[in-house]
C-alpha cells in the first residue's frame, strides 16, 4: 500500500494522505508517515478505507472507528477481507450514527452451464504457499509494468482492495457456501471469460486466493480449495509461486512443481520469495507467528534462482515473464 499515492473510489481518484494501523505490520516507507490509529487525530479526514491487515478486526474496534467516523463526519469504505464480520450490524449501527458506510464488494451472479471456455489470450497466474507471500503487491506491480510496456492488462486480485487500484476481484460466490465445487470452476471460468470479451486485454494476471498447501499438520488452512478452483477455471501461461524467506532445497522446489503439476495441472515457471518468514515453533502452536526479515537467504537467489522484491522493483522478474510467454509464442513484443 504505501508504494501507491492514488486510488479510486467509486470512479473518484483520491489522493492517499495518511496511512493508520492497529499495532504495525514491519511497515516502512521513505515517503509516508505510518500513524498508529489510536494516536491520530480523525478531524483531518475526509474518508477512511479499511484494508487487508495482518490484525483481525474485532467488533469493539469496528464500532470505536464508526462512532469516530460519526464524530468527525467521515465516509468508510470497507474493503477488506474479513468474511465473518457481522455486515448487518455494522450497517445497523452506521445508520443509526448517520455514518456512510460502502463495502466494496463483487456480488455478481455466477453464470453456470457444463462447457469451460479456452482462452486465446496469455494468463499469468501468481499463487502462494500460505498468507503474507505479497501475490498482490507482485500482481499489481507485474500489472504496471504490462501497462507501461503498451499492453492491455487485466488484473483479477483475490483481495477486495485490488479495486482501489483499479483492478478487477473475484465474485463473491467463490468464498460462499452455497454453490458445490463443479459450479464454482464454471461460474469463474465464465466470470473470466466475460471480463475478456468485455475488455478485450493483450494479457490476463490472476492472484490466486487461498493457499495452494497445508502449512503443518495443525494448520490446514483451506486445503488449496481455492486455488482447485481456479486452477481448473484457467490454464496460466505462465505460472508463478510465491514462497516464504525460509531455506529450500532443489528437492523441495522439485517437490513443489510435482504437486503444482499433479493436484492444479499448473506447473511452477518462476519461485518468488518474500522478506515474510514463520516462526518455525509456531508450526506447532494454535496460531501462526510471521516475521520479517531484511534480507532473502543469498543461497536462495543464486542456487535456486529464486527472484525477491529486487527483482520485482527494477524489472528483472518481469522480463523473465516476458521471455517465457515469448517463448510460448503467447505475447509479441511491441
Amino acid at each position: 500500500m504505501p508504494n501507491n499515492d492514488v486510488i479510486q473510489l467509486e470512479g473518484r481518484q483520491q489522493k492517499i494522505t495518511y496511512y493508520l494501523t492497529l499495532g504495525g505490520w514491519n511497515i516502512s516507507s521513505p515517503n509516508h508517515i505510518i500513524n498508529v490509529i489510536d494516536k491520530f487525530d480523525f478531524s483531518q479526514l475526509d474518508v477512511l478505507v479499511l484494508v487487508n491487515s495482518y490484525h483481525f478486526l474485532e467488533h469493539r474496534v469496528i464500532e470505536d472507528i464508526i462512532r469516530i467516523a460519526a464524530q468527525n463526519n467521515i465516509e468508510i469504505y470497507w474493503a477488506r477481507d474479513d468474511r465473518d464480520v457481522d455486515r448487518q450490524a455494522i450497517e445497523e449501527m452506521s445508520d443509526e450514527l448517520k455514518v456512510c458506510t460502502s463495502f466494496i464488494c463483487n456480488e455478481v451472479a455466477a453464470d453456470i452451464s457444463t462447457v469451460l471456455h479456452n482462452f486465446d489470450i496469455p494468463i499469468v497466474s501468481i499463487a502462494g504457499v500460505g498468507p503474507y507471500v505479497q501475490k498482490f503487491q507482485v500482481g499489481l506491480k507485474l500489472r504496471n509494468d504490462f501497462v507501461s510496456a503498451g499492453y492491455k492488462t487485466l488484473y483479477i486480485s483475490s483481495r477486495r482492495e485490488g479495486v482501489l487500484f483499479g483492478a478487477r476481484i473475484f465474485p463473491e460466490f467463490l468464498f460462499e457456501n452455497g454453490m458445490s465445487f463443479s459450479e464454482k470452476i464454471y461460474g469463474i471460468n465464465h466470470y473470466i471469460e466475460k471480463l475478456c470479451r468485455e475488455e478485450q486485454p493483450d494479457v490476463v494476471l490472476i492472484s490466486v486466493p487461498g493457499e495452494t498447501m497445508e502449512l503443518s499438520q495443525k494448520h490446514k488452512l483451506d486445503f488449496g480449495y481455492l486455488a482447485s478452483i481456479v486452477f481448473s477455471a484457467i490454464k496460466p501461461d505462465v505460472s508463478i509461486l510465491n514462497l516464504y524467506n525460509l531455506k529450500y532445497t532443489d528437492e523441495f522446489l522439485e517437490e513443489q512443481k510435482s504437486y503444482c503439476k499433479y493436484r492444479f495441472g499448473a506447473v511452477p515457471d518462476l519461485f518468488y520469495a518474500t522478506y515474510t518468514g514463520i516462526v518455525e515453533s509456531s508450526l506447532q502452536e494454535a496460531w501462526i507467528q510471521y516475521y520479517h526479515g531484511d534480507k532473502i537467504y543469498d543461497d536462495l537467489l543464486t542456487k535456486n534462482k529464486l527472484f525477491n522484491e529486487a527483482d520485482v522493483m527494477n524489472g528483472l522478474f518481469f522480463e523473465r515473464v516476458m521471455e517465457i510467454l515469448e517463448e510460448y509464442g503467447s505475447l509479441d513484443f511491441m
